[in-house]
Order: C-alpha cells, then sequence, then structure tokens
C-alpha cells in the first residue's frame, strides 16, 4: 500500500490544470491527497479510522482551531522519510508502539504524536498485528 500510495500520488496529481485524474468528486479526490500527504487517509466515508499510508512530509502539525473543536494538536513525524525511504519500518504513538496500520480518530481528537521510522524497503513484519 505504501509503494502504491506514493506512485498515486507522485503520478496522478500536479499543480498545473489537469492536476487530477478524472472527476474531482466535490474535493474527496484534493481530501485524499492531502490526507495521504500527511501519511493517513480514513478507509471508508462514516468511519473514524485511518489508514496509515507513505506521508510526502517530514513533519507535519495539526492545529485544530479551538474556537468550534476541543482537540489539541496532532503531529506526525517521518524520520529518514524520502522518495527513497517510502516504506514504514515502526511506528509509534505517543510513545507507544503503533503494531497495527492504522489509527482511530479518538487519536487525532486526544492529540500527540506519530512517529514514522521510514526506509527503503518494506518491513512485512510491522503492522501485521
Amino acid at each position: 500500500t505504501q509503494k502504491i500510495v506514493r506512485e498515486v500520488m507522485d503520478n496522478f496529481y500536479d499543480d498545473g490544470p489537469a492536476g487530477l485524474c478524472g472527476n474531482e468528486d466535490m474535493g474527496q479526490m484534493s481530501a485524499w491527497y492531502i490526507m495521504s500527504a500527511m501519511g493517513f487517509y480514513p478507509v471508508a466515508p462514516g468511519q473514524n479510522i485511518y489508514s496509515i499510508g507513505s506521508p510526502l512530509f517530514n513533519k507535519i502539525i495539526i492545529h485544530p482551531d479551538e474556537k468550534y473543536n476541543n482537540i489539541k494538536k496532532f503531529t506526525i513525524e517521518a524520520l529518514d522519510n524520502s522518495p527513497d525511504n517510502k516504506y514504514i519500518q515502526s511506528a509509534s504513538l505517543n510513545g507507544i508502539p503503533l503494531n497495527k496500520p492504522y489509527f482511530g480518530h479518538a487519536e487525532i481528537k486526544n492529540g500527540g504524536t506519530l512517529v514514522l521510522q521510514m526506509g527503503p524497503e518494506p518491513n512485512e513484519k510491522w503492522g501485521a498485528e
């Protein structure tokens, strides 16, 4: 999945007039790209579960508007991230090892830090729980 997510972001999106392949679907294609670039994306509409993909950025901080949400900031860090290091080797959420390739919306809402150690080859043992 990590390889395919990166390939889709690299090959099917750009900032030109034809930057989206196919139908924008009322913003869903762009929303998927933004979330995937951060390192996670929704599994299915209406579910509060996010699959972990392959982030484009080394660090992202989500600062929810406290006026509308009682949510703390949520940070995603991708260590050793690069175009070649697109595979997750290990992960931790708030300092606790994360051995599954997904997490819930509550983790974002409660705030904290998701750390993804990236590498050049898939780690087939990570996320197999």
